[in-house]
């Protein structure tokens, strides 16, 4: 089942310490020892900096700008520099419009640059672990999130990466295809793929092992892992993938023909580009802002099937086994569709009644569903009507979708489910938040993995779920195992680890979700 158009527009509208310089001698006197954050890459040397047991390299160029005849290209190979290169300060934000979190406003399209961070006492041997950031592909960027929880207690090199957002990372127009193929429509994910060329050539300078390198994201970013996993163009860049909340047999990617469509209206409607001759140079003409505004009033940009990068979409070729054989971790929040139920709330000023329960499943489920699942979900289950629909929408729309992708993927490659579960988490710094208590909603998870700028701090109550996120997810990076020990069980659907303060357990995933429930409405 697809995710719900109210349920992703809710979503989209919500969602280091002193440089260390080199020291040189000079004179007669000894050179005395480089800094540990002077390192050599393929593309010459960086100095980075150092604090709190943390090395870090930000604003690392991994390709050319993608600007002028670049704009709608995939990445071509970035310049060598001459010297040092200073690497303390983040590079320019992908270009997105305004928008709440996880959105910064940018006009940049010179963005793609990539963060390297390593514990000061790296070995050569760590695992690598890439990340690529959520906001539906349309909004957010790799500064959002500090890794130092996952660097130094984790013993891991972290990498986050900007790439291209919105109408510029997924633009699908024909006019842009090149060579009669279709190529339009996946730039941001080939920037990825770029990012992880560059990580293969240079992780061994920072103390990673170019051997075990781990792909992962949250949402939208998430949901760019699964591409990965069934990309035959992103082979042997990565042997580990993670997927937080992006079950991928869910239907996230739009059609070729649904990505034109939407791009050709996109033009014509709001770029003004409707002449299909002149369809390219009118494109490439346009100004950031415009195409900003494009994407604003799109919501989301998500990338397109068909094509070199994505040639089918990530369920069939699930169902078709014809994927990158690596081991998964993949899972979601347990209460995911809370952030859609209170976040309608918290734009609207209007608090959910009783009253309104059946009339909102009628609308989104039809009147012939509705009240069997009012039935199913009482509302006195919860405390909330807000809450027993976004039990309702969080088991149709997310819980459904990672059974049955587990079930297939375990078929295949070496599976784990997780399930993320806690009260008390912490909320967006921007917004208030409503007026009743969020579990653990969507994109929650984000902030026990890292230090954010989006969310506020964590209370000590669920400081211990943050330790087994990090824990499992280092681990997982380093042996395939998110244990270690063997005591996570390769998922097949219906038994899930469940991750919470109090610690790790498995759950009976299909009746806390009503999966047969939902199997009986769907048939």
């Amino acid at each position: 089942m697809a995710f719900s158009k109210t349920a992703k527009t809710i979503a989209a509208s919500l969602a280091a310490g002193g440089i260390a310089a080199a020291s040189i001698g000079y004179g007669t006197a000894a050179a005395a020892p480089a800094a540990p954050t002077l390192v050599d890459t393929d593309l010459g040397p960086l100095q980075g900096a150092a604090g709190n047991g943390v090395h870090s390299w930000l604003g690392v160029p991994y390709a050319a700008p993608p600007v002028d005849e670049l704009r709608w290209a995939s990445p071509e190979p970035a310049a060598p520099w001459e010297g040092v290169r200073e690497a303390t300060e983040f590079g320019n934000v992908c270009a997105q419009p305004a928008a709440p979190m996880p959105g910064i406003p940018s006009t940049d399209e010179d963005c793609l640059y990539l963060n390297v961070y390593a514990p000061d006492d790296a070995r050569d041997d760590l695992p690598v672990m890439v990340w690529f950031h959520g906001g539906g592909n349309s909004y957010g960027a790799g500064e959002q999130y500090d890794p130092s929880r996952l660097v130094t207690e984790g013993d891991a090199v972290v990498v986050t990466v900007n790439y291209r957002q919105g109408l510029f990372g997924s633009m699908a127009h024909p006019a842009l295809d090149q060579g009669g193929e279709t190529t339009s429509g996946n730039y941001g994910l080939e920037d990825q793929q770029a990012a992880l060329r560059w990580v293969g050539e240079n992780a061994e300078a920072f103390g990673g092992d170019d051997g075990n390198v781990t792909i992962f994201g949250e949402s939208g970013g998430g949901f760019d892992v699964c591409a990965h996993l069934a990309s035959e163009t992103s082979a042997g860049l990565f042997d580990k993938a993670i997927m937080q909340s992006s079950p991928c047999g869910s239907d996230w990617a739009p059609s070729r023909e649904e990505g034109r469509a939407r791009d050709i209206a996109a033009a014509e409607e709001q770029l003004g580009c409707t002449d299909p001759a002149e369809a390219e140079a009118c494109l490439r003409g346009l100004s950031t802002e415009a195409i900003n505004e494009a994407t604003a009033g799109l919501y989301e940009v998500q990338p397109v099937v068909g094509g070199p990068v994505m040639p089918v979409a990530t369920a069939d070729a699930i169902e078709a086994a014809e994927l990158n054989e690596v081991p998964v971790l993949i899972g979601i929040n347990r209460d995911e569709n809370q952030l859609m139920t209170g976040g309608m709330e918290v734009l609207t000023g209007h608090v959910m009644t009783a009253e309104e329960y059946v009339p909102a499943l009628t609308e989104e489920f039809g009147a012939e569903a509705a009240d069997a699942i009012a039935a199913e979900y009482p509302l006195s289950d919860y405390e909330h009507p807000a809450k027993a629909l976004a039990a309702v929408q969080t088991d149709a729309y997310w819980a459904a979708n990672l059974s049955t992708t587990v079930a297939a993927l375990s078929d295949q490659v070496p599976a784990f489910a997780y399930e993320m579960s806690a009260s008390g988490t912490p909320y967006f710094k921007e917004f208030e938040a409503p007026s009743w208590e969020m579990g653990a909603f969507h994109m929650v998870d984000v902030a026990f993995l890292f230090d954010t700028t989006i969310f506020a701090d964590r209370s000590a109550e669920v400081e211990p779920l943050a330790d087994l996120m990090v824990k499992s997810w280092s681990t997982f990076a380093r042996t395939g195992d998110p244990d270690g020990r063997g005591r996570w069980h390769e998922a097949k659907g219906d038994c899930v680890r469940q991750l919470t303060p109090e610690g790790a357990r498995n759950v009976d995933f299909a009746d806390e979700h009503h999966l047969e429930f939902w199997e009986s409405v769907n048939a």
